[in-house]
C-alpha cells in the first residue's frame, strides 16, 4: 500500500503532514485503493477529523463510494462520528449506498446488534 496509495496510507495513519504534502503533488483523491476506500473513506473509519477536514479542503468528493457501495458520511453516521459527519454535511456529503451495498445483510446485522441503521439521505 505504501508505494501504490501513498495518500491512503497517510489517512490511516493520520498523518497530517504526510498527506498535506502528497495534496500539494496533485494525487487523485478520490481513487479507490486494494481494499476498496478512498483516503476520505480511510479518515473517516480512523475517526480523524483532521485529515478528513484536510482531504475535503483539497476537493475530495465526499459522496464517493466505496467499493462495497456507502459513502464516507454513511461510516460517520454508522460509527456515530457526529462531527465527523457535520464536516461531511457542510461539504455536501450524503448518507447514500449504491447497488453494491448489500443492504439486506447489513439490516439484519445492525438488528441483531441493536442498532439503528443508517438511512440513505434524499435530495
Amino acid at each position: 500500500m505504501v508505494e501504490k496509495y501513498p495518500i491512503h496510507l497517510r489517512a490511516l495513519e493520520s498523518d497530517l503532514d504526510g498527506l498535506i504534502a502528497i495534496i500539494v503533488k496533485n494525487k487523485n483523491l478520490d481513487e479507490l485503493d486494494d481494499h476498496g476506500n478512498s483516503p476520505l473513506h480511510w479518515a473517516v473509519l480512523r475517526g480523524d477529523i483532521e485529515i478528513v477536514e484536510e482531504l475535503l479542503k483539497a476537493g475530495a468528493n465526499p459522496n464517493i463510494c466505496s467499493s462495497d457501495g456507502f459513502t464516507p458520511k454513511w461510516s460517520a453516521v454508522d460509527f456515530g462520528l457526529h462531527d465527523i459527519e457535520e464536516l461531511l454535511a457542510n461539504y455536501g456529503g450524503k448518507v447514500l449506498t449504491d447497488n453494491k451495498f448489500d443492504k439486506a445483510s447489513w439490516s439484519v446485522f445492525k438488528k441483531f446488534l441493536g442498532e439503528a441503521f443508517p438511512k440513505d439521505d434524499k435530495d
